[in-house]
């Protein structure tokens, strides 16, 4: 008979660590699987599981996180789950009882009382089928299409204020990687309200993100084969999945329908970029948790500087790790009564880019192209190129810096942004 399994769920460490010291007398003794990034669940119970105990912590204690729970249990309902929250969710009681939860918790517990409900919850466990197999749709649901090897890589594009332009590093971040690596790229527009990717690039979509979540087969393996079809693909080589054309429709999308957007598209897609509203909402949230690179961005006056502190801030207490944000100051220009060096200094872990106020992106927008693709020599492609330096082949990098200067103008900009630090 083999120990019981725990996984722990919880963007803080904190609770698996005292779950660890109390389990320790358990004879014989579990074995206790931690999780801090909830977006990743899913492959951890696909591909550690299974396990006979689930402890969500306080992080599951808002409505997108009880209905991430009442998916887990209803794929895998022989799965006891107990509850460690803080404060009592502010949602209805049957949807705390859809997540399947045999026990309710309240933090900060004393050794005692979690040891009380963690032996009633391994001694439920016992009663049911122990080695269940993991659901053929839960293991569909993580599992690369033919040709990936692994789900692709998430690209969340985030600020605390509008106008920082998101849109406009999303759609040259999803042609760089589509133009310089030969894998495939989409962008998901997330800004469900009043999204731009599709106006930027000129594009006329069909259907949306909205049309997706409307299909009457909800099985996760169907919505992965067929969530292409639902984009629009721009001439440069990437496609789109744009955000609804009415923003009532966007009141009709719940975090868990972003888990699945997201999952599907990650299946389908080396890379997926993902285009977010200046605002933290459970949807945005929600893709947050699913993203391996998180990029927020600012412009050079002070409110969108300040914001970017505050929301950074916020983003450490909801304990999204910092080692997977990067910063990007945008819109860059000279006498503008603030400079590089002073908001620099205002954040130690550094610019991964600095990209200057520059026409060549308005044309851009009006040509519906990239400005890495109608103008790459210019010198916001440059530093662009230099920014996403660890993402791209070598060889791309080395020859934008090697390559002759677009301009007298890109040059002194150059000269102006070259003592910021990037952190490539």
């Amino acid at each position: 008979m083999r120990n019981p399994k725990i996984l722990v769920l919880d963007r803080n460490e904190t609770l698996a660590e005292q779950l660890e010291g109390i389990l320790s007398e358990f004879r014989p003794r579990p074995e206790v699987q931690s999780c801090s990034r909830i977006g990743a669940v899913g492959d951890i119970l696909t591909d550690e599981g299974p396990f006979d105990l689930l402890v969500a912590g306080p992080s599951l204690a808002t409505r997108s996180g009880l209905a991430r729970l009442e998916v887990i249990h209803d794929e895998l309902p022989n799965m006891v789950v107990l509850l460690a929250f803080a404060r009592r969710p502010d949602a209805a009681l049957r949807d705390i009882v859809r997540t399947g939860a045999v026990d309710l918790v309240q933090l900060p517990a004393d050794d005692d009382v979690l040891r009380e409900s963690l032996e009633r919850a391994l001694e439920l466990s016992r009663k049911v089928a122990p080695e269940a197999p993991v659901p053929a749709v839960a293991a569909a649901s993580t599992a690369a299409p033919s040709g990936l090897s692994r789900p692709g890589t998430v690209f969340t594009l985030s600020s605390a204020t509008g106008g920082c332009g998101k849109t406009f590093l999303a759609t040259n971040l999803a042609y760089l990687l589509t133009h310089h690596t030969g894998k495939r790229a989409c962008i998901v527009d997330l800004d469900l309200q009043f999204g731009e990717v599709s106006t930027a690039l000129r594009l006329r979509p069909r259907y949306t993100i909205y049309d997706v979540l409307q299909r009457e087969d909800t099985d996760e393996a169907d919505l992965r084969d067929h969530i292409e079809e639902y984009m629009v693909t721009h001439e440069t080589g990437f496609s789109v999945l744009a955000a609804p054309k009415d923003p009532s429709e966007a009141d009709r999308i719940d975090p868990p329908d972003v888990t699945r957007i997201i999952e599907a598209c990650r299946a389908r897609f080396d890379y997926v970029v993902v285009d977010t509203p200046a605002a933290l909402t459970e949807v945005v949230l929600a893709a947050f948790d699913l993203s391996d690179v998180l990029y927020t961005m600012a412009t050079l006056d002070l409110p969108s500087v300040r914001n970017m502190s505050v929301f950074l801030g916020t983003l450490e207490r909801l304990k999204i790790s910092s080692e997977n944000v990067k910063l990007i100051l945008n819109k860059a220009e000279t006498d503008v009564g603030i400079d590089v060096d002073q908001v620099t200094r205002l954040f130690p872990q550094g610019f991964s880019a600095v990209l200057p106020y520059a026409k060549e992106v308005s044309r851009s927008i009006n040509l519906g192209m990239p400005v890495a693709a109608s103008s790459p020599q210019s010198e916001v492609s440059r530093l662009m190129v230099k920014g996403f330096a660890d993402l791209l082949p070598d060889a791309v990098t080395a020859r934008m810096a090697s390559a002759p200067e677009a301009s007298a103008e890109g040059g002194r900009f150059k000269r102006l942004f070259r003592r910021a630090p990037v952190n490539a």
